[in-house]
């Protein structure tokens, strides 16, 4: 779709997160931002500091022939409805989590998609985070060995967020979703691997008396291709600050991932320390995997981001444990009837 050297002509819908995508936009030299929309009107306010337009009716991006990238960063529940305009009007699109909440609207995405010839990506912001970085060059590295096992968390910590929040006024939001995905992305990015069946469960203990009506927890076990087995947390209400771990099992050694530290053990002796994995920091790796995107629009190269089937398998992976939350039984995740 783009010549080498050919501009990204880019519009933002959604201005909360999606506020950063208009300001990598705006700062990468090989785009041009068009266009900014919100359903709040009052953050008209950023269209002026973007040098750009604020448009109140999509359409008008939408069917704008010039526009070829679009983010969307708006509610949840409007993901599906922006996609689908998206693919229809062959636009690009570079996404926020999740990128539909249903089976339904997934199997519309996909059948659009492989019907279409663009290019879609999500924002899975920590393969960039230093520390997994590192991981995954561990991994590469055989350090470990074959990986048998994987566990992952995401601690939310915000509880006020489901209470109080956006999450809470729109008509369904889950924690697997718009959380735990991201772990669901590193784990398949880690292992080089799938899920072929999950199992679910979840609760609202924290938020029963509460306006926010849904499991604000949830905890899902995942069997791979490969025979490596894993799980997923997706805590929203626990009493920790926010943040992501991580424990790897391999033949020959174990990595775990804590909130400020990565330990590479490789003894079972409990007298011989793990050492500790030096990671360094990245004040702006939210930005990069943006930033590649485009970069890959414009040369049309692949890149170091998830590829448009691990984006949709871990997508289809959380709406598979939804389905098992309900059921109580392991659900198999057909990625085959779809891509």
């Amino acid at each position: 779709m783009f010549k080498k050297s050919k501009s990204v002509y880019a519009a933002t819908i959604g201005l909360g997160f999606g506020l950063n995508h208009a300001k990598v936009f705006k700062n990468n030299k090989r785009v041009k931002l068009i266009s900014i929309s919100d359903i709040d009107v009052k953050k008209k306010i950023y269209a002026k500091m973007l040098n750009t337009s604020f448009k109140v009716n999509l359409n008008s991006i939408f069917k704008n022939k010039k526009i070829n990238l679009i983010s969307i960063a708006s509610y949840d529940n409007y993901h599906y409805k922006h996609i689908v305009q998206a693919i229809r009007n062959n636009i690009n699109i570079f996404v926020e989590k999740p990128m539909c909440q249903t089976m339904s609207q997934f199997s519309k995405i996909t059948k659009l998609f492989k019907k279409s010839n663009i290019k879609l990506s999500s924002n899975f912001v920590l393969r960039y985070h230093p520390k997994f970085k590192k991981v995954k060059e561990l991994v590469k590295k055989n350090i470990i060995g074959k990986i048998y096992s994987i566990e992952g968390e995401y601690n939310y910590g915000r509880i006020n967020k489901l209470t109080h929040g956006w999450r809470g006024k729109i008509p369904f939001y889950s924690v697997v979703q718009g959380g735990g995905i991201h772990i669901i992305d590193l784990m398949i990015w880690l292992t080089n691997s799938f899920p072929l069946e999950v199992t679910s469960i979840g609760n609202n203990v924290m938020t029963k008396k509460t306006s926010y009506k849904y499991d604000d927890n949830n905890i899902a076990l995942l069997k791979f291709k490969n025979n490596i087995t894993g799980k997923v947390t997706s805590n929203f209400s626990c009493v920790l600050p926010h943040h992501h771990t991580l424990k790897v099992f391999g033949s020959k050694g174990t990595i775990e991932v804590s909130r400020d530290k990565i330990l590479l053990y490789k003894s079972r002796r409990e007298n011989i320390k793990p050492k500790q994995i030096n990671f360094g920091k990245d004040i702006d790796y939210k930005n990069k995997i943006l930033n590649s995107y485009i970069l890959s629009l414009v040369n049309n190269k692949k890149n170091n981001n998830p590829s448009t089937k691990e984006i949709f398998l871990s997508m289809l992976t959380c709406l598979v444990m939804e389905k098992s939350t309900i059921s109580k039984k392991w659900e198999k995740v057909k990625i085959n009837e779809y891509l």
